[in-house]
């Protein structure tokens, strides 16, 4: 396991620590979030070419990595991921000793120009504040032919969370469109087809509404300190869009295919079938 070869930021490193204290339970918590990946993970190819190369980027605990090596068993792959503690855990659970881990922020990758022919992130990429930055860094760590399969957080998301707190301030991440990342893509030198998800998830009480945010990055720190009667005032108006299935929470996600365009004609490009 490798650290990544720049030091991570004072707000980076601020969100890698919350992820290090979530590490063990990750898996077993953010049951949402497996959802998710999985379908994104069920539109990627399902062939690549012997000795690809693979990232997994924002990795965690490592399952959807493990998952990529049994789909490409020709290929190397790589899961990154902000905490180390994450890492660390991917490494005590992985069947498979060839996949290489490495710590590093998705908008300064410490990898090589034109170095993989498939990126896999689910739910990672809203961490970053700027998208135009590592949809720049996909473009220079990809190879010609290349792709890029995202899934991230849109306009919408935790819509009743909003409604809940009453305010519409920096507690509660806010996310790009669509539009705004297929533009900064296109600026990027990147193909980009896209499409939108709408999941709506229900939890049984307000502690697990919270805990379930908490696991994607969604709350930040505002600076206002929370007083008890105001988790008990959200928990109340939360109560109001109880259903039969519990309190609901909605995910609008986005779903991205980024591909690097082959440049030189007499260059062969990579197939995907």
């Amino acid at each position: 396991m490798q650290a990544a070869h720049s030091p991570l930021s004072t707000t980076r490193t601020h969100i890698a620590k919350a992820f290090d204290r979530g590490a063990a339970d990750y898996i077993t918590l953010a049951q949402a979030q497996h959802v998710m990946a999985r379908m994104l993970f069920d539109a990627l190819p399902v062939y690549l070419p012997a000795r690809s190369r693979v990232l997994d980027l924002g990795c965690g605990p490592g399952h959807w990595t493990q998952a990529l090596t049994a789909r490409y068993p020709v290929a190397h792959c790589l899961g990154l991921d902000l905490s180390m503690a994450m890492l660390q855990e991917a490494a005590r659970t992985a069947d498979n000793d060839d996949i290489s881990w490495l710590r590093g922020d998705a908008e300064r990758l410490p990898l090589a120009n034109d170095s993989f022919d498939l990126v896999f992130s689910s739910l990672a990429v809203q961490w970053c504040d700027r998208p135009e930055k590592w949809l720049s860094e996909i473009a220079r760590i990809l190879r010609p032919g290349g792709k890029a399969f995202i899934n991230t957080l849109g306009p919408g998301t935790l819509s009743e969370v909003r409604h809940a707190w009453q305010r519409d301030d920096d507690s509660v991440r806010h996310f790009p469109s669509a539009e705004t990342l297929v533009t900064l893509a296109t600026s990027a030198d990147l193909i980009c087809e896209w499409d939108m998800r709408q999941h709506v998830f229900h939890y049984p009480d307000f502690a697990r509404v919270m805990d379930s945010i908490k696991r994607i990055g969604a709350q930040t720190a505002s600076g206002r300190r929370l007083l008890r009667a105001d988790l008990q005032h959200a928990r109340s108006r939360h109560e109001t869009l109880r259903t039969e299935k519990g309190l609901p929470v909605s995910y609008h996600v986005i779903e991205l295919t980024l591909e690097k365009p082959v440049n030189n004609d007499n260059e062969i490009q990579r197939k995907f079938a």
